[in-house]
């Protein structure tokens, strides 16, 4: 009897000791990454190829909402492609210096129009901007200029159509507020049984809006932390030691921050990150090919891994016939991650529903780069252990 007595309770103690390791509620759930999108929007692309692509992309994730259980969207930037809509394009065949003049929302609607199809399911989502949503990124030097160029800073169309007060964000309770007209934001969405917290911050963000984003992160203890920003990473394919920075072409004479100057200055010290996801980044397309992808991890000051991923198929032009040129680029390519809280793993897949088809499947390098860049697996951190 004694024997009986020991061998129940040490059954016990290990049925309570593997209670304790195992999540908290066993589930699979998906987060989408939309990468940029500039290309769908672009007013002087053929359209309406481009916006019904955009649209295609934001159906198929309300359609697919029950079955990946997709809990949470980002798009990472570049929403449209000439600012505020105010840019110039040459004439063909015209005289050196014989322009045609645009002034129009047309991008934005576009955009918009796409959006709104995700904004009326119950998919919460975030938003950053790109280089090319600041107002002032296609305006020119010389004659009939609308102003000054440089350094990207208003951003009153993106507030317009994405920021707080918008139909998108206005009254969901998972959009917890905004700094700076939008630009920088944050939701929270839960997955797992467990809680997280989604920051959307603006491109080479300034130290004000990183004291922002401090204060947002202080105020949710415990609750693991994913950064959407539009520039962190360039292709694997070219990619240095030192992280990519458009500062002196878009924001010299500001104090904006490079990449690597807020990895020293915010993220490396707040251990409840652990991944940052951007877009920007790819390389010039040839044969309907461009290089969008990387993985980098580091270390953060406690020890654990950030896992930081590059997106970016915008040079992508290859449609259904299998020819160059026959998809607005970037066809509809979009990042899914499956958290499964069983096996304690994200599995990050890629996948358009423009061409029916997934990327780096069977060991197909889809945008001529190594497959496991398109399709992979990483473990749980400990971020989401806890």
């Amino acid at each position: 009897m004694i024997m009986l007595t020991r061998r129940r309770m040490a059954h016990a103690l290990c049925a309570a000791l593997l209670a304790a390791a195992a999540p908290a509620q066993a589930e699979t759930f998906t987060v989408a990454v939309i990468p940029d999108t500039q290309n769908y929007s672009d007013a002087s692309l053929p359209q309406p190829r481009g916006v019904e692509t955009f649209v295609q992309q934001m159906q198929y994730l309300v359609d697919q909402q029950a079955t990946k259980n997709i809990v949470f969207a980002t798009f990472v930037g570049d929403i449209v492609q000439h600012g505020d809509g105010q840019f110039r394009t040459r004439v063909p065949g015209a005289p050196d210096g014989t322009y045609r003049y645009w002034d129009t929302r047309a991008e934005w609607d576009n955009a918009n129009r796409a959006i709104s199809i995700l904004s009326r399911s119950s998919i919460p989502f975030g938003m950053v901007p790109g280089n090319h949503d600041y107002d002032s990124y296609s305006w020119w030097d010389g004659e009939n200029s609308p102003g000054t160029r440089r350094p990207l800073a208003d951003a009153r169309v993106w507030n317009l159509y994405f920021g707080p007060e918008s139909r998108h964000f206005a009254g969901k309770n998972w959009y917890g507020g905004s700094f700076n007209q939008g630009l920088n934001s944050y939701q929270q969405f839960s997955g797992g049984g467990k809680r997280f917290l989604h920051l959307s911050l603006e491109m080479d963000p300034r130290p004000e809006a990183l004291a922002w984003a401090q204060k947002v992160i202080d105020a949710h203890p415990g609750q693991p932390v994913i950064i959407s920003t539009h520039e962190w990473l360039s292709p694997a394919s070219v990619a240095e030691a030192k992280r990519p920075s458009g500062y002196d072409a878009y924001f010299k004479g500001a104090a904006n921050l490079s990449p690597d100057e807020i990895w020293d200055k915010f993220i490396r010290m707040n251990p409840a990150i652990f991944m940052i996801l951007s877009g920007h980044h790819w390389t010039p397309t040839e044969n309907g090919l461009s290089h969008g992808e990387n993985l980098r991890i580091d270390r953060n000051d406690a020890g654990h891994p950030v896992y930081q991923i590059l997106q970016d198929y915008q040079g992508y032009t290859i449609g259904k016939d299998g020819q160059p040129g026959s998809a607005t680029g970037g066809a509809g390519w979009t990042r899914f991650m499956e958290f499964d809280t069983e096996k304690r793993k994200i599995r990050f897949y890629t996948y358009s529903p423009l061409l029916g088809r997934y990327a780096g499947r069977n060991g197909e390098k889809t945008f001529g780069t190594a497959a496991n860049l398109s399709e992979f697996e990483l473990d749980f951190p400990p971020q989401l252990l806890n």
